[in-house]
């Protein structure tokens, strides 16, 4: 499916990224491994997810440890590679992928192991659980591996249920199934790899379908907008108070800007900036912050087959940033 790819990104903005120097700054004993997610409150407190130990956190303003979410709650599970037509085992360790915090300040969370979306109160009471604890499926209660959620203003909660099926399915504020749209293909309104899911200012939702390499715009009934062709492999997508899309494309080890028809504003790509930026958030300073898995991809043609990971065992490359935009001198 896709076997031609776009091309990958490259540096091609007036403007640079810098770092925020001891940014964040938590104690030894959280060692970051496999940083999947970041998200931020209204508070401006930050959330992130990862695949180590005490896999949810939150952190203040400063980049210091707040606490920890919903530990008890998390276990870990076996997941797959679902991409081709045969599911290839991966490891068993905390699989943490979608995170996102919705207009309340509630936190969400995908487990792609266990196949579960899971809400969390501010104060990190466990509110609602969404699909059956280690059973895949593909129905109105089960989920196969889903990637991300959107909540939007009316409460409606909308999940991409991205790597075992390739459709997006929406739910009622109380968890109550209410319609999905999509199937395993490259037409408009189909997916390989919906990834991750976000809520522009106009009121359509936007999502990475990674593995076509393009990002489509909907509708909440489903109904096709738009679809933004030759964007290669976005994993990350946020729609940032500027009213701009920023997104991140980890084979590539870019972060890009895009206005809302698709034209890609700046890419940021400098050697050694990144390591698999797998999420990315912007808050309204105009700082974003990425989740670095620290995974190592190298490509060697255009076919997906032809592109592998470098094995690693340990947290090497895992990293959350915060940087800031600056016009080169």
């Amino acid at each position: 499916m896709n076997a031609l790819r776009a091309v990958g990104f490259t540096s091609s903005s007036s403007s640079r990224l810098e770092p925020v120097p001891h940014w964040p700054r938590l104690p030894s004993s959280i060692v970051l491994d496999r940083v999947v997610g970041v998200a931020l409150d209204s508070r401006g407190f930050v959330y992130l997810a990862h695949r180590g130990e005490h896999p949810l956190l939150c952190l203040n303003p400063d980049g210091t440890l707040c606490r920890e979410v919903g530990a008890a709650f998390q276990k870990v599970s076996t997941a797959y590679d679902r991409r081709g037509p045969v599911p290839i085992p991966i490891a068993t360790r905390c699989w943490m992928h979608g995170l996102h915090v919705d207009p309340w300040d509630n936190v969400w969370i995908t487990d792609v192991g266990r196949h579960l979306v899971m809400k969390f109160s501010p104060a990190g009471e466990l509110l609602l659980t969404l699909g059956v604890d280690g059973e895949p499926g593909c129905d109105a209660r089960h989920f196969d591996q889903p990637t991300h959620i959107c909540v939007v203003p009316s409460g409606d909660v909308f999940i991409t249920d991205g790597y075992g099926n390739s459709r997006v399915v929406k739910f009622t504020a109380a968890g109550d199934y209410v319609l999905d749209w999509g199937r395993r293909g490259t037409a408009p309104g189909e997916f390989h790899t919906p990834h991750v899911i976000t809520l522009g200012p106009d009121g359509l939702l936007y999502v990475t379908d990674r593995e076509n390499d393009r990002i489509q715009a909907f509708d909440q009934h489903g109904h096709v907008q738009a679809a933004w062709p030759g964007l290669h492999s976005v994993d990350g997508l946020f729609a940032a108070p500027d009213g701009l899309l920023y997104g991140s494309a980890g084979i590539d080890n870019a972060v890009l800007r895009l206005d809302r028809s698709g034209r890609v504003l700046d890419v940021w790509a400098e050697p050694g900036m990144f390591r698999y930026p797998h999420a990315i958030a912007v808050d309204a300073t105009g700082a974003l912050y990425t989740a670095d898995t620290g995974d190592t991809w190298t490509v060697t043609g255009r076919l997906p087959e032809e592109r592998s990971m470098a094995t690693r065992t340990g947290p090497e490359g895992s990293a959350l940033r915060k940087l800031t935009v600056h016009a080169r001198p």
